[in-house]
Formats: C-alpha cells, sequence, structure tokens
C-alpha cells in the first residue's frame, strides 16, 4: 500500500518511480522538495517533486 500524504513530508528520503521509468518499475532515491497530490492518499502513490 502507498503511504499516505500525512506520511511525507520536505526534506525525507524517498524512492520513487520517475515517469520515464514507469513502464520498467526502476526506483530512484531522491529528497523531498514539494508534496504536488493534494488529496490525503491516492491508490498509485502520492506525487512529489525532488531536489536537484
Amino acid at each position: 500500500m502507498p503511504p499516505t500524504r500525512s506520511q511525507i513530508q520536505p526534506g525525507v528520503t524517498v524512492d520513487i518511480v520517475q515517469k520515464q521509468d514507469q513502464p520498467t518499475g526502476t526506483l530512484t532515491r531522491g529528497v523531498v522538495a514539494a508534496l504536488l497530490t493534494r488529496s490525503p492518499s491516492h491508490p498509485h502513490g502520492i506525487k512529489v517533486q525532488t531536489l536537484r
């Protein structure tokens, strides 16, 4: 089950699937800069923006 919005905060390190990696499901580690999903949960996970 994907995490809820309340479980993710800016500055937390997360494993994400980038858009170009969706067919393979390859994970990339990043630090959350902002939460982009406004709802408390989403069946595909919470969309985030990461620091570069």
